[in-house]
């Protein structure tokens, strides 16, 4: 028995050297060369067209130059950012297209562990947060993320969620957490927005319920306005987009016995229950549940007010989340505003993460827990090793992928199957392109000159005619787009039947430029986010000033 109180008393002091060993299996297919089969690929082209957006010198980005058959899109007026402003960086350090996306991953699995170390460590102790966060890093439905669907913006939203529950137990004491919360708020919002909807509010209501006070609650609004430039005109110009989705929410119920059934595929979601995709919860999270329940039943007392809280908070969320996942909940599914966009039940799973792995906390309460976080650890490792990797490795380059996704100058053959069925047309486009047109295009007769391409976006030419005609530009029509003609703007409209930017030109030779700004409401929206930046960073800052003195 000394023996092992030895080295329990060892583990619970030097548990820095196992951080890397234990984190490895996790990681090590982001390091072999080139690209796993991935459901959601594009998202190499995307930061492709994010960094082509940087070179054209905009910022924020929203309008990209290339998809769409050269028409381009407002891809990052609706699509996550935090990403592809991530893996922008990786890229302009000079790593590929692709290394950079991997990159992504690698630091959303890292730094996830890391956050939830430190709220853990913050609630016990340093052996009991390594337990949890590392059954947090290798709960199955992180490596389906990371390594079956390929989804980057939801895989770097697991980073946010510990430290938003960490501002919101510290804020109310210490002013640094109101900076720090506040741009974790951003953050999750800006890494993915639909992931913000579910955990936002219910992080809310846990502050709520832990009665905190006032500064606890403005890191929540504090957070939404640093984030204001993205979430704010992706609800409101989403009136400007047709509505389509190719999923319905209702086909991707898992059932219960796909939650604790331990099966891990690579496949995809499909309707009924004969899913390749696995949602299996863990068998380590399903422990830590049990434990939760147990002390829930036995209404333990010693755990003290604020442990009850988080315990009563984490159990609820876990059962709000299986409802929600869920075939009984379609009511809820059909009535309830935004929820269609969710597109996938199973992505309540990500809650169930992290709830699950919050109760590593209260091991402490069981005889022996320390080592029953040790077969935890052992169990989650195991499995690890065996899902944190890609079904195969296809070798695919940067190259690959642009052929396949950016239809610039020419679209292959592989680019007209792909369809782009996750982008969702503007309310005037009757037809989506199936060709590459020239920059400026008309039905009716006229020559084009002096072309000067400005950047990937915007372009100035002559254009001569001997007659008054409508002059269409390869882009779809959407605020922010402007034209000039001989230095004067003038007004543009949804040309037939691309929604394409159209405009009339006189008879006679003419200057015309057109050019991408951030509108008026932008202006101020960006404004807006960047002061809300900077007070966030400057209570970080000098709180630690102070602190320091």
């Amino acid at each position: 028995m000394l023996f092992f109180q030895k080295i329990q008393k060892l583990l619970s002091k030097k548990i820095g050297w196992l951080i890397p060993i234990l984190l490895i299996p996790a990681i090590w297919s982001l390091f072999v060369p080139g690209w796993g089969g991935l459901s959601d690929d594009m998202h190499v082209a995307w930061l492709h067209q994010m960094v082509q957006t940087f070179l054209a010198g905009k910022w924020p980005p929203r309008y990209v130059p290339d998809l769409s058959f050269g028409f381009g899109y407002p891809l990052f007026n609706f699509v996550f950012p935090m990403p592809f402003y991530l893996g922008s960086l990786f890229y302009f350090l000079g790593l590929t297209l692709v290394d950079s996306l991997k990159a992504v991953f690698g630091v959303s699995l890292v730094a996830s562990f890391a956050s939830m170390y430190f709220l853990l460590k913050h609630l016990s102790n340093k052996w009991l947060a390594l337990i949890g966060a590392i059954v947090y890093v290798y709960t199955p439905y992180r490596a389906t993320d990371v390594y079956v669907r390929g989804a980057v913006g939801e895989s770097l939203a697991f980073v946010f969620f510990p430290l938003i529950v960490l501002a919101v137990l510290r804020a109310g004491k210490n002013i640094e957490w109101l900076g720090v919360g506040s741009l974790g708020v951003a953050g999750l919002i800006l890494s993915h927005n639909i992931t913000a909807m579910m955990f936002i509010p219910l992080a809310f209501i846990l502050a709520l319920m832990l009665k905190s006070n006032l500064k606890v609650y403005l890191l929540f609004l504090l957070g939404l306005l640093v984030s204001l430039y993205f979430w704010f005109p992706a609800i409101w110009d989403s009136k400007l987009m047709q509505y389509a989705t190719v999923f319905d929410a209702k086909d991707h119920f898992p059932t219960i016995k796909q939650l604790i059934t331990p099966h891990f595929g690579w496949g995809a979601s499909v309707p009924g229950p004969y899913d390749g995709m696995s949602f299996f919860l863990g068998l380590p999270n399903l422990l830590l549940m049990a434990l939760g329940a147990g002390l829930i039943i036995t209404r333990k007392k010693t755990i003290g007010r604020e442990k009850e809280i988080l315990l009563l908070w984490a159990m609820s969320l876990m059962a709000v989340s299986i409802f929600m996942m869920n075939y009984r909940s379609s009511i809820l599914w059909d009535n309830l505003p935004l929820l269609p966009y969710f597109q996938f039940p199973w992505r309540f799973l990500a809650l169930m993460a992290f709830a699950s792995s919050l109760l590593a906390i209260f091991l402490k309460e069981l005889k022996g827990g320390v080592w029953f976080g040790v077969i935890l650890i052992v169990i989650a490792t195991l499995f690890g090793a065996k899902y944190f990797r890609f079904y195969k490795f296809n070798g695919w380059s940067d190259s690959f992928f642009l052929n396949r996704y950016i239809p610039v100058p020419e679209a292959s053959f592989e680019y007209h199957q792909t369809g782009e069925e996750y982008l969702r047309l503007p309310l005037g486009t009757n037809v989506r392109p199936d060709q590459n047109f020239p920059r400026f295009f008309s039905e009716q007769k006229m020559e084009v000159g002096n072309l000067i391409e400005l950047n990937a976006l915007e372009a100035k030419a002559t254009i001569s005619s001997k007659e008054a005609l409508v002059v269409s530009y390869n882009r779809y029509l959407f605020p922010g787009w402007r034209v000039y003609i001989d230095g004067q703007e003038v007004k543009i409209m949804a040309g037939e039947p691309y929604g394409q930017i159209a405009f009339d030109v006189g008879f006679g030779t003419h200057q015309v430029e057109i050019v991408w700004r951030e509108t008026r409401r932008n202006k101020i929206l960006d404004f807006v986010s960047l002061f809300a930046l900077v007070v966030s960073g400057w209570l970080v800052v000098h709180s630690k000033e102070r602190n320091e003195k």
